[in-house]
């Protein structure tokens, strides 16, 4: 893995601002660091070429943050949020480039991924709280309320993080092409609001490139739904609006449900609009947690594309989690072989 002197003075810069910003009695805000490394090993097969790789989990990839708040009187308090990405490998980047026909290797594939996650500071009181700089909009993860203990693998949009680059076989169309969660209109720079009352909460962003968005949710208990609204003006931007809805139960028996729905509308000529569904079965046992999800987006790109994934993830102590899962990825009107792909790795929380 190369890195640049650009991307070295900036892992310098984060090390040392970790250290100094380290909480100390003379301290008036109190500042954590934390992170997390998350690898798999994938075979991938797309009826064209097959081949293991080594990876970084895109569904939730490498990497380090600092967090930090204080009380600034008059009932207010004020915080930093930093979060960097640090990935070798990252999965969906991963083409039929990087594998051997003959099923053993793999290159290195989709190189490095060093970006900006998070950059925000923020103030909370009896208002709310506001939000600026680097983050989620109101709408990002409206399609992601999910209580099966699968997300770590499988969730409604780990088709694109896990295979985005990959091809069906012979087709030029890739997994992307095909399929998105339309999870709103993800990170930005924003300001952002949000408010809670009782069960109940709200956002709202608006952000550079004229992104707007609305967001909700209502949890208790175990049970969780999200629903979400944006627009945008900037013409170049490929979501000019949408909605998505999603929600979640888990029973005392363990076994959960989930769902999402969610689209955009298009300002651009198109006989139809994109749509993606989602639906997933899951069972939670002690430490181990199994689901079975099957998910379609309709209108996207030249064919529509469906995926359907078994995924089980155990837990055997707080912050470690081992995962495996088997996935097929299949698009119709293109003449392409259907993706499959067999997964294992693990995710560690520090």
């Amino acid at each position: 893995m190369k890195i640049s002197t650009r991307q070295s003075k900036a892992l310098a810069l984060l090390a040392a601002s970790a250290a100094i910003l380290l909480p100390t009695g003379a301290n008036a805000f109190e500042f954590t660091f934390s992170g997390q490394v998350n690898r798999l090993i994938m075979n991938v097969d797309n009826g064209d070429k097959k081949g293991t790789v080594n990876a970084d989990n895109n569904v939730s990839g490498t990497r380090l943050r600092i967090k930090g708040n204080g009380d600034i009187g008059n009932g207010i308090s004020a915080g930093i949020y930093y979060e960097y990405q640090l990935q070798s490998n990252p999965t969906d980047q991963i083409d039929v480039d990087s594998l051997n026909s003959d099923g053993v290797g793999g290159n290195l594939g989709g190189g490095d991924n060093f970006s900006n996650r998070n950059a925000n500071v923020w103030f909370k009181g009896d208002f709310g709280m506001v939000t600026l700089g680097q983050g989620s909009g109101a709408a990002d993860g409206s399609t992601e309320a999910d209580l099966s203990g699968t997300t770590v693998i499988q969730y409604v949009g780990s088709n694109s993080d896990l295979l985005g680059d990959m091809v069906y076989g012979g087709t030029g169309v890739t997994v992307s092409n095909t399929r998105s969660s339309f999870d709103g209109l993800s990170r930005n720079d924003n300001i952002r609001y949000d408010a809670a009352f009782g069960d109940f909460g709200f956002a709202a962003s608006f952000g550079n490139g004229d992104k707007g968005e609305l967001g909700g949710h209502y949890k208790k208990d175990n049970l969780e739904v999200r629903v979400a609204v944006w627009d945008t003006n900037n013409s170049t931007d490929r979501s000019r609006t949408g909605a998505a809805i999603s929600a979640t139960w888990l029973m005392d028996s363990g076994f959960n449900l989930t769902g999402a729905y969610s689209g955009d509308n298009r300002d651009n000529g198109t006989a139809d609009d994109p749509r993606n569904i989602y639906v997933k079965l899951g069972y939670k046992t002690g430490n181990n947690s199994f689901g079975i999800d099957w998910s379609e987006t309709t209108d996207l790109g030249p064919g529509d594309g469906t995926s359907a994934s078994v995924a089980w993830v155990n837990q055997p102590m707080a912050g470690i989690e081992l995962y495996a899962m088997y996935r097929v990825e299949s698009v119709d009107n293109v003449s392409g072989d259907d993706i499959d792909a067999v997964i294992g790795g693990a995710r560690i929380k520090f």
